[in-house]
């Protein structure tokens, strides 16, 4: 049995998460990525960060996600979008 979160990912693609480009955003990429073989998407920090923050290395809440990219709800959905497609997830956070 071959499980994503054990197995680690060939390939990575990054995505750049802030106001113009959240959660649903990169769920509605992961079938493109899947085909083009990436193993796990490599997000930027999505914490709760400084309001009009592009890149999110800025967090002030490590507790929540920030409303700026989606919410729980989008998160959770992004996250069954990529183990349906047997992808990872890879989070980058300072």
């Amino acid at each position: 049995m071959t499980d994503a979160h054990a197995t680690p990912a060939a390939s990575t693609y990054r995505v750049q998460l802030h106001a113009g480009f959240g959660f649903e955003d990169a769920r509605a990429v992961v079938g493109f990525l899947r085909d083009l073989g990436v193993g796990a998407l490599y997000a930027s920090p999505f914490f709760a960060a400084r309001p009009g923050s592009t890149h999110g290395y800025d967090v002030v809440d490590y507790a929540a996600l920030n409303p700026e990219v989606g919410d729980r709800a989008s998160f959770d959905g992004l996250s069954a979008a990529l183990r349906d497609a047997g992808m990872g997830l890879l989070a980058d956070f300072v």
